[in-house]
């Protein structure tokens, strides 16, 4: 469904290090070659709760206009 090419990854993975929202370090994988691991700070939970929450707030903004509240008696009649 997301396909994401190196050339996006890569620079978003440093711009979100040099924010301290992830910390990097060298490992090996498991086809044994050396690898760079990701994960996230505590900043980083941090700032995922936050963006979490205004993706969910978005999501019902959507929902709302595309499931409107039904009719009910008008006030006022």
């Amino acid at each position: 469904m997301l396909q994401i090419e190196h050339g996006s990854l890569y620079p978003a993975l440093h711009r979100i290090e040099d924010k301290k929202w992830i910390a990097s370090f060298w490992g090996t994988s498991e086809n044994n070659r050396r690898a760079r691991y990701y994960r996230l700070t505590p900043a980083g939970r941090r700032q995922l709760a936050h963006q979490t929450s205004r993706w969910e707030a978005l999501v019902g903004a959507v929902n709302r206009v595309r499931r409107p509240a039904p009719a009910g008696p008008r006030s006022g009649e």
